[in-house]
């Protein structure tokens, strides 16, 4: 009786989520129901999540410039400000996303359905889904106001503003067919949070490569930096080199591969994704190239206080008073 009570406890447990992902269980089951017609993609959720991003944005620009004084024009300023937005959201994030995939049932499979896991663990894999293209949106949305000229009318974007947009575009294509076709969600997912999972670390070394210039006298900032791009340097580089080749490898095994695989998702949808999740891991490779390097370099910086980044980084440190 003792046993079979114990079994029916663990059994009761192992059925309730993780409580790090109560919020985003509640707020997908709360909110409003605004589906693309033919789809169980809610609109709704998808616009709040980018609207809050679009706010935390706003925040992130005012302490930038009133509580850290850094120059209001300059264009490191108001990268530091979206690196920050993006490293913390990635830090909310990840550990979510890290959770629900150790959670899923009966286990981890790229091709696996969605009505295979509890209905709990589906509402909280749609949300991290629907949130991460909310985010998508949003950082579209900012790379076109921020290169906004008002000679032209339009934004000024670079080729890699471009390549960013491409690749929200294929990320949002990837993600949104895996929930139309109810599989394969776990193949994104995956590749979601290997990808996410040194973000906090590249934006933070983002924000202080630049912090340094802004305060060159400051010692605290110096240190800083240092430590950071060694130890992004340490996470980025297994990460990117080792286990996202493996992580894809298995995924494009599993979904063409067996039997399985091409039943739960469309052969016709699969290829298409092939370049998506092999392209990001190719077009990665100057930053593996970089992160070697910075390895080597043990604790001397690469982009330290003298590190040229071109005329529109170029600030008087005047503007600062």
């Amino acid at each position: 009786m003792g046993s079979d009570s114990a079994q029916k406890a663990a059994s009761a447990g192992a059925d309730r989520p993780p409580s790090i992902l109560n919020l985003w269980i509640s707020t997908y089951r709360n909110c409003p129901n605004l589906y693309i017609p033919g789809t169980h993609l809610n609109l709704a959720y998808i616009l709040a999540s980018a609207a809050v991003l679009l706010l935390s944005r706003q925040l992130s620009d005012w302490i930038f410039i009133n509580l850290f004084q850094w120059p209001a024009t300059a264009k490191m300023t108001m990268e530091s400000a979206a690196c920050a937005v993006s490293g913390l959201q990635a830090a909310l994030f990840v550990p979510s996303l890290g959770a629900c995939l150790l959670t899923t049932k009966p286990s981890y499979r790229p091709s696996g359905k969605m009505t295979d896991s509890q209905p709990w663990w589906q509402d909280a894999a749609k949300a991290l889904i629907h949130f991460c293209t909310g985010y998508m949106l949003y950082d579209s949305i900012m790379l076109c106001v921020d290169t906004w000229d008002a000679a032209t009318g339009r934004p000024n974007l670079s080729s890699a503003d471009l390549m960013f947009i491409g690749h929200h575009f294929a990320t949002t294509f990837y993600m949104t067919t895996a929930l139309l076709q109810g599989a394969g969600h776990q193949s994104a997912m995956i590749l979601m949070f290997l990808g996410e999972m040194t973000s906090p670390l590249m934006n933070a070394h983002a924000v202080l490569k630049f912090a340094v210039k802004i305060h060159p006298d400051s010692t605290l900032v110096y240190n800083a930096l240092v430590y950071s791009e060694y130890i992004f340097a340490v996470v980025y580089l297994p990460m990117r080199a080792v286990g996202g080749p493996l992580a894809a490898a298995h995924l494009t095994y599993d979904l063409l591969l067996t039997k399985e695989g091409r039943q739960n998702c469309s052969v016709l949808i699969t290829l298409l994704w092939m370049p998506m999740c092999w392209g990001v891991l190719f077009g990665s490779i100057p930053w593996i190239e970089e992160s070697w390097e910075m390895l080597q370099d043990g604790l001397t910086l690469k982009y330290g206080p003298d590190y040229d980044y071109g005329d529109e980084y170029i600030h008087h440190h005047t503007d600062l008073k």
